[in-house]
């Protein structure tokens, strides 16, 4: 039987877009070579303990993320009605795509980036191309986020591996991971004591998108530090522990890839460069303050106290960005008291090993009795006026936790 001619034969990006259409045939594999990626590669996921989570990251996968590393000519053959009955003939036209190896469940202290990073020979998978309607099949980007989050709640801790892949699908195939919406998986991480999760996602920023630029997000990440904390019934293996992720945090900031060179101030007010830098926001860096202070006066050890009072005088030079209103509203209020509490206690415990008299504590106890611990007050006063029907906000929570520490 006589071969193909070349023509049929041709699988590039160039042949794909100008071969007849009817000359391209049903039943071949319908690749690119070399296997090429069009934003990405396409997140693997290893099994949870959750069959809702595995269907619904599997949806997502063969859905939302494949169809976003198609060429034109192979996104024609799924969505379009016209070619789509090309893919129901007995043969299945398959595609070879460049796929990342899952996060490991228990992954090592120091691993910070996936097998598909360090080897530029990634592995492929072969995908069957169906058809598919762009409004039928494709899951909501936001109620899908919610439901993940949801799901993982009550799974157990190596399920929270899938994150990292499911954000780096999500960037891959431009889906929208909003502030808030990244602000609420670091919350929910920390609660379920997932931390290592949150630096996974930070580390690899090109991959998840997760970027400290956001003041927001930077609070949290080291809001959630506190918490690593406070499961650990401040232990100094804990303590230990959440001060490393405060440290590594905001040594991350200095990464381009998250803020890098410091923002334009020109024609700015000094709030408004807090607003935009987090590195100038004394409130982010104050949690690293508030953790190294506990240490030392827990379980400190010699050359302890130079190291706090250098991280004491850099809080101390952010002071003209800072941004103390508290609003006359609850929730105004618990954001000012997440803000300052850590600061307050950092400061309050700051004292105490560097003295009060010294130089440096009569700075910082100027700048406890005339800031930070009028604003706590206050916020405390508007939330303790407007309780919620059950349970504690998070600032309130969170400053009755920080007391208790140095009691």
């Amino acid at each position: 039987m006589a071969g193909l001619g070349p023509e049929l034969l041709c699988t590039s990006r160039l042949c794909l877009r100008h071969t007849p259409k009817q000359l391209i045939p049903r039943t071949r594999a319908f690749t690119t070579t070399p296997v090429r990626r069009k934003h990405g590669s396409i997140p693997t996921f290893h099994t949870t303990s959750s069959a809702n989570l595995d269907a619904l990251l599997a949806t997502f996968r063969s859905n939302v993320f494949l169809p976003s590393q198609l060429l034109l000519a192979q996104r024609g053959l799924i969505y379009r009605k016209t070619r789509q009955p090309e893919l129901l003939g007995e043969d299945p036209i398959t595609v070879d795509m460049p796929v990342s190896a899952p996060s490991s469940p228990d992954p090592a202290p120091s691993s910070s980036s996936s097998a598909a990073e360090s080897d530029p020979k990634a592995k492929t998978e072969s995908f069957t191309l169906v058809p598919l309607d762009h409004l039928k099949d494709e899951p909501a980007t936001k109620a899908s986020f919610h439901q993940v989050l949801s799901l993982l709640a009550t799974a157990p801790p190596r399920d929270w591996a899938v994150l990292p892949g499911f954000l780096e699908g999500l960037k891959a195939s431009k889906r929208k991971v909003t502030s808030a919406m990244a602000a609420k998986l670091i919350r929910h991480a920390a609660d379920a004591g997932r931390m290592g999760v949150v630096i996974d996602c930070v580390r690899q920023v090109d991959r998840t998108g997760v970027r400290l630029s956001d003041v927001a997000l930077a609070r949290e990440v080291m809001w959630g530090a506190v918490q690593t904390a406070i499961r650990s019934e401040w232990s100094a293996l804990g303590v230990g522990k959440a001060t490393r992720q405060a440290r590594g945090m905001v040594e991350m900031m200095e990464d381009p890839r998250h803020v890098g060179v410091r923002q334009k101030e020109k024609g700015r007010k000094d709030r408004q460069v807090a607003a935009v830098d987090p590195r100038r926001a004394p409130e982010v860096l104050g949690v690293l303050l508030c953790l190294e202070a506990i240490r030392v006066v827990k379980y400190g050890v010699d050359g302890d106290k130079v190291l706090l009072e250098a991280l004491a005088q850099k809080v101390l030079g952010l002071w003209p960005h800072v941004d103390l209103d508290v609003g006359e509203n609850s929730r105004g209020a618990n954001r000012a008291l997440m803000m300052w509490a850590p600061v307050e206690v950092g400061l309050r415990a700051t004292i105490g090993v560097l003295g009060e008299g010294s130089p440096l504590g009569k700075k910082l106890g100027q700048v406890l009795r005339t800031d930070v611990a009028p604003v706590v007050e206050k916020a405390r006063g508007v939330l303790e006026a407007d309780p919620p029907a059950e349970g504690q906000r998070r600032g309130m929570a969170l400053h009755e936790e920080l007391k208790k520490v140095l009691a």
